[in-house]
């Protein structure tokens, strides 16, 4: 039986802490429940919203329509060998605990995904990726329900168009599909990714500190969730989404011309996280190049400041943090003034990487 309810408030559901309210609001349990939802032809008629842990988005303002908290739970062996697990997961699990758990076990392939917040069902969406890795790397399939006509459909990794915080449910079918479940393709023989490193640490400088080599699964996921530790805020005590912008993608150019004020900017591949070192001679950097768009706001002088009841984190300047008591119209005009900072310093524009739900 489906349990709608009226009026309800989002305050809890939305890693920002806004405090805002649905007009509608049904919490998803099951496939079932969902196949319901679908078949009375509430989707078709009206406004609706995927909730999973309500990270990477901001709430402009209470929401006129249906919220469907995704809550369905459950993780499977599909297959196991001497070498690979093929893991199922349902839409509502935890992603941190998720990882914790299949470090636990020994298994590679999402360790440096560690205490990324959200559901694994948002995670193929924006292609969740941190510390070198990306979900695309692991991912083998997608389960999910088409909105309009409640048929079951099956994507396989190449299909769901994996990007640079992008897939296809963000771009050609955004609001079409409900992802279900994911299928993840892990190792017992873990090929260990420590090749991260950014303006002030690195995972094997952490592990230097921690662990000794050979190095395992579980010295790479302590690695990196020390590195989050210090360098982001604690949700559960002051509101954030995450990241608030992309790295921005430029010219060669542009990164040599940005490279006189900030000599030491790294540069991505732009379907990589791992940074290059730069050299300066001449065609070794290709055309387009991702820039940290971290290091740019910290060159503004925006790091650490704070506006009303909102402000930038200290370590972390791609996030925009509430104090407590902001409002979305304080979070997007400090949106607004960082961008339009870096864009008259470094003539870059920032992209916003949160999703705005109005």
């Amino acid at each position: 039986m489906l349990n709608l309810l009226n009026d309800i408030s989002l305050a809890t559901m939305n890693t920002l802490q806004m405090n805002v309210r649905a007009d509608r609001f049904c919490r998803i349990r099951t496939e079932s429940e969902l196949g319901m939802l679908i078949a009375d032809g509430r989707l078709q008629r009206g406004r609706w919203f995927v909730l999973g842990g309500g990270s990477n988005i901001l709430f402009t303002q209470d929401y006129d329509g249906l919220i469907l908290k995704m809550d369905i739970k459950g993780v499977r062996v599909a297959l196991e060998d001497c070498d690979t697990v093929l893991l199922d997961v349902k839409a509502g699990e935890n992603w941190p605990d998720l990882v914790a758990a299949v470090v636990a076990k020994g298994w590679g392939g999402i360790e440096n995904l560690a205490l990324i917040p959200g559901t694994a069902g948002a995670a193929p969406i924006q292609n969740i990726a941190a510390y070198g890795h990306n979900l695309s790397d692991t991912l083998v399939s997608v389960d999910a329900v088409d909105s309009q006509s409640g048929k079951n459909r099956r994507f396989t990794a190449e299909e769901c168009k994996p990007g640079y915080r992008t897939s296809v449910f963000k771009e050609d079918l955004k609001n079409r599909y409900i992802i279900t479940g994911i299928r993840l393709q892990l190792t017992k023989k873990p090929r260990l990714n420590t090749t991260y490193q950014s303006r002030y640490e690195s995972v094997d400088q952490e592990l230097a500190v921690i662990a000794n080599p050979p190095y395992r699964v579980s010295d790479v996921f302590q690695a990196i969730v020390n590195i989050r530790r210090r360098k982001l805020p604690d949700i559960e005590v002051v509101g954030s989404a995450g990241s608030i912008f992309k790295n921005p993608v430029v010219t060669r150019e542009t990164l040599v011309r940005i490279r006189k004020t900030c000599p030491g900017i790294h540069f991505y591949p732009l379907e990589q996280l791992s940074y290059g070192h730069i050299d300066t001679q001449k065609g070794t950097i290709p055309e387009r190049v991702k820039i940290p768009a971290a290091w740019l706001i910290e060159e503004t002088g925006w790091a650490g400041k704070r506006v009303g009841s909102c402000g930038i984190w200290p370590t972390q300047p791609l996030n925009i943090v509430n104090y407590g008591g902001a409002t979305a119209m304080d979070i997007l005009d400090l949106v607004n003034s960082v961008k339009a900072r870096v864009l008259k310093k470094y003539g870059v524009q920032l992209e916003l990487e949160i999703e705005l739900v109005s």
